[in-house]
């Protein structure tokens, strides 16, 4: 089972204005959003984390938390003997929006699609085995705990269900950024959902016309640029099932709903440093001939 975390980081917008990136936005001592959402794909059993980051922030953001991360759950089983020899790492890749779909299609739900589709398209070319059959998505500006979705691991992993976070009874489809997973069909459904609701660079064409010849207004076109989380993922059918209710949730890309967050009681609890520190590939050494 390949389960691939799917970060969103393109197309995030937020009323923060902060003059750094908005996912590096602290949340703990040491502790940023994007290490929180990274944290939180390992926590519940992704084999590979895809973060969507366009050249512009991706270097800055693989900065912050490297190139893979360990498994939470293997990281220090004490009852095991050598412990150290059982960890599991779990590789992180950085992918950027097509230029063919930006300010076209790339708001911030095509950035959780576009995600997925390269999650699919690397996998294709390296072996068939290695096709993810799951995704998890986690978004870097949300707030809830983490610590428990470790049970849940073999419902997030079940490829017959469906599993999502809920918050007062909304959920993705109500625009709330909360943790949901798709499969691959659930991907094609929403793709062909935006792509049907789109406008385009053309009206439709005439009666009389094979062809469309009048362009729209520039304001009217490529309307999904413009699209929610609630617009991007309507045709997603969610089961009772695999809902699994969070006690609290804060909205981190809203100011007031950040400010109350860290003026509440309720925290995410951080790791140890050694689960979320940024940790890289050692190059080989080589000398030209």
């Amino acid at each position: 089972m390949h389960l691939a975390g799917v970060i969103p980081v393109a197309s995030l917008k937020t009323d923060l204005e902060t003059v750094f990136p908005d996912v590096l936005l602290p949340i703990m001592p040491d502790f940023t959003a994007i290490q929180k959402a990274v944290y939180e794909c390992a926590m519940v059993g992704c084999q590979t984390i895809w973060i969507v980051a366009n050249d512009d922030l991706a270097p800055i953001v693989r900065k912050s938390v490297g190139e893979w991360i360990y498994d939470p759950v293997y990281f220090k089983r004490t009852f095991t003997k050598f412990y150290a020899d059982s960890r599991k790492e779990v590789p992180i890749y950085y992918v950027p929006i097509y230029p063919k779909d930006r300010d076209r299609r790339d708001c911030y739900g095509w950035s959780i699609l576009h995600g997925i589709y390269s999650a699919w398209l690397t996998a294709t070319k390296i072996s068939k085995w290695l096709l993810p059959e799951k995704y998890y998505i986690s978004f870097p500006l949300s707030a809830y705990e983490i610590e428990p979705l470790r049970q849940h691991r073999k419902l997030i992993s079940d490829k017959k269900r469906q599993f999502y976070l809920s918050f007062d009874g909304r959920t993705i489809k109500d625009n709330l950024p909360l943790a949901f997973t798709l499969t691959g069909e659930d991907f094609k459904t929403c793709r062909r959902n935006l792509n049907k609701k789109t406008t385009r660079e053309y009206l439709p064409p005439l009666p009389s016309q094979s062809l469309p010849s009048v362009k729209r207004p520039l304001k009217e076109r490529w309307s999904a640029r413009h699209f929610d989380l609630a617009t991007v993922f309507e045709p997603l059918e969610l089961s009772d099932k695999g809902k699994v209710d969070v006690d609290w949730f804060y909205d981190l890309s809203v100011w007031d709903s950040y400010c109350q967050f860290l003026g509440s009681e309720n925290r995410i609890n951080k790791p140890e440093r050694d689960l979320y520190k940024p940790r890289f590939h050692t190059k080989i050494p080589y000398t030209e001939g």
